[in-house]
């Protein structure tokens, strides 16, 4: 979200300075990797109603780094008829008009032979959704920003905010303190440590760790990108996974953990009971894959309770409030949808723009 909303500051002509502890590109957060699932799907009705217009920056990124960044494979998300997050999905759909295919079982065995499902379960197939290069996407949105006059200070940790009426005043580790108008904090699983000094209650975020694994398969044909769509099981196992994408002869597939609570500081150790569970799910559930992993990797989610965004205002005189100039500007989100949170902060935190989200 860090690059998004650098890449649309520099293109309101802010010229923003870009902080990065780390290196640009790397794994140590939420958005890295070769594949990340973007949809329409979404149970929320006004969340799903702004996906469209992601999708058109993401090509229009695309023209302007001449880099490919969006593939659309189709998307099928599987489970029992009345789960819930099927049910509030096809509703969130029909509500904006957005076009799915509602299918039964049979209709599942016949045209995705790769998945051995339960008799009960359905399926909600897109086809004009797919997944996104988040290397490349970061990448591209921060040589954007540069070539628009942004600048990037990597390797180069901050140790405390300090807000005050006029602005604000960011020191770095080391001592050296710079000095802004406003402040755009997207630190993702380290953003506790920046936010919470700046509040009366404690920020509500919750960090997991999550695991990736890549498995060899047996039937290419099942996999190949043109038949085989991105997929994401709404219920037990609660798994998502890609076509062969990233590693040829590979595919990439995921159990969702809200369990595995973490302190992004800590080393990423691979943890085996979630690689057994989700061999064992491979090995029940998919057709023509080798159920152990030649590759495991880790990334974190950063989430709130109800696993909504914070996009929001710091002010001195109130905490969490909205007004003209606002010195610190928050934004909390492990999402597809970063891009379009991302380009609301620097709008956002432009004087006089104080109530518009996404439109």
């Amino acid at each position: 979200m860090g690059s998004a909303a650098a890449y649309h500051a520099a293109r309101a002509g802010l010229n923003p300075l870009l902080l990065e502890q780390f290196e640009v590109g790397h794994k140590l957060g939420s958005s890295h990797g070769g594949s990340r699932i973007t949809r329409y799907a979404n149970p929320d009705v006004e969340e799903c109603r702004v996906i469209p217009q992601t999708f058109e920056m993401w090509r229009q990124l695309e023209k302007e780094s001449g880099e490919q960044l969006l593939e659309i494979t189709g998307s099928l998300i599987v489970g029992p008829d009345d789960e819930d997050f099927l049910v509030s999905t096809r509703a969130a759909l029909d509500a904006n008009g957005f076009a799915y295919r509602h299918l039964q079982g049979q209709d599942i065995a016949a045209e995705f032979p790769q998945f051995a499902l339960p008799d009960n379960w359905v399926g909600l197939y897109q086809a004009d959704v797919g997944k996104l290069d988040a290397d490349r996407c970061v990448r591209a949105m921060i040589d954007q920003a540069l070539a628009r006059g942004a600048h990037l200070r990597e390797n180069c940790p901050v140790e405390q905010i300090i807000p005050a009426q006029a602005g604000v005043t960011v020191v770095l580790a080391g001592g050296e303190r710079l000095a802004a108008r406003r402040l755009i904090v997207t630190a993702g699983p380290w953003a506790g440590q920046f936010l919470e000094p700046l509040l009366e209650k404690p920020l509500d975020l919750r960090v997991t760790r999550q695991q990736v694994a890549y498995f060899p398969i047996e039937q290419p044909e099942l996999y190949d990108p043109q038949i085989c769509p991105v997929y994401i099981f709404a219920a037990e196992p609660n798994l998502y996974g890609f076509p062969v994408l990233e590693y040829p002869g590979h595919i990439k597939i995921a159990l969702e953990n809200e369990s595995a609570i973490t302190d992004p500081n800590h080393p990423r150790e691979i943890m085996d009971d979630n690689a057994e569970a989700l061999c064992a799910a491979v090995a029940k559930h998919f057709n023509g894959v080798v159920p152990e992993p030649v590759r495991i990797d880790s990334c974190l989610y950063t989430e709130t309770p109800g696993r909504q965004f914070i996009v929001d205002l710091w002010t001195v005189t109130q905490i969490i409030r909205t007004l003209a100039s606002p010195p610190v500007l928050a934004g909390v989100a492990s999402s597809s949808r970063l891009r379009s949170a991302g380009r609301c902060l620097p709008w956002w935190g432009k004087p006089g723009n104080t109530n518009k989200i996404i439109s």
